[in-house]
């Protein structure tokens, strides 16, 4: 049974995670120790292989129980992918416009009431890369999030920089908030994974620019419940990020789950680092927002 938990609802109960937090290793069992009672997968993260980005998309999520799992009839539904520039998929710059219609379209097949695509990035962006038209295709709409009405103040637990951070109004309300990031270089960050994905819904990212990028996107996480993280690895940009051109590896891989901070440390690997040594991922597990121990994690590993 799903709870109808929305971000606003969600938030007005982050008080109650300072204790669980505190002592949990993982957010889902500070979920849990708050009463909120989230789906969870029979998986932690399933890694799906092979040369197709959407096969791999949907192997990966159905492993993990499938789209009807996370999305219920009249959801509204927000998919947050990587959308930047007008660059082919295979140049790894911005999340695969195929992997992001089948995704918003299974959430239309399993029943939700809307599904927005959304980003705080330029209209040009999501046209140039084709990611507006696959959505749109797939009956879902693009929101290019560019004005500061769009966004709304919430407080941001155990912050040491961040006290409050300005959210996408959607992202907020939304029963399902979807995260779709590409695995790519960063020059700031070292890395743009799943958690770096996420300033892509905050107003301010000056700020984080400004003072620690690391700590900021670590405390930023821990303000945002994920129902899903779809992370595009099927090319990965290895230099020169995130906007490219640079190497990239062809890894043909999909990983899912719920966690950001084990998909991010899974996704580590990629660029033979060692997730402890990413600021951000290890500041983000300090602050209990998931776990970063792969041998703790029940992970399946297939081809799709």
């Amino acid at each position: 049974m799903k709870l109808n938990l929305t971000r606003r609802r969600f938030l007005a109960r982050t008080a109650a995670l300072g204790a669980a937090l505190a002592s949990a290793g993982r957010m889902g069992r500070a979920l849990s120790a708050a009463g909120l009672d989230l789906y969870h997968p029979p998986l932690d993260l399933a890694v799906a292989r092979g040369e197709s980005p959407v096969k791999n998309c949907l192997a990966a999520v159905e492993a993990l129980g499938g789209f009807h799992k996370f999305v219920h009839p009249g959801d509204l539904v927000v998919v947050k992918p990587n959308p930047i520039g007008g660059n082919p998929p295979e140049m790894a710059i911005n999340t695969h416009p195929e992997m992001v219609e089948a995704v918003v379209r299974e959430c239309v097949a399993a029943g939700a009431g809307r599904v927005v695509v959304l980003s705080h990035d330029e209209l040009r962006s999501f046209e140039g890369n084709g990611t507006a038209a696959a959505v749109r295709r797939a009956g879902g709409t693009i929101k290019a999030a560019q004005d500061r009405s769009e966004y709304r103040e919430i407080p941001v637990p155990r912050g040491r920089i961040l006290r409050t951070v300005e959210i996408a109004g959607d992202v907020l309300d939304a029963d399902v908030f979807i995260n779709m990031p590409i695995a790519k270089h960063h020059a700031g960050s070292r890395v743009t994974l799943a958690m770096k994905n996420l300033m892509g819904i905050n107003w301010d990212r000056i700020t984080f620019h400004r003072t620690d990028l690391h700590q900021c996107i670590s405390e930023l996480a821990g303000a945002i419940r994920h129902n899903l993280v779809i992370m595009d690895a099927n090319h990965v940009l290895l230099s020169n990020g995130p906007a490219g051109p640079g190497e990239v590896l062809k890894a043909r891989q999909v990983i899912a789950g719920i966690d950001p901070v084990a998909v991010d440390a899974f996704a580590a690997r990629f660029f033979n680092l060692d997730p402890s040594a990413i600021a951000h991922i290890q500041g983000a597990y300090d602050l209990g927002v998931g776990e970063i121990d792969m041998g703790k994690l029940a992970i399946k590993e297939f081809d799709a």
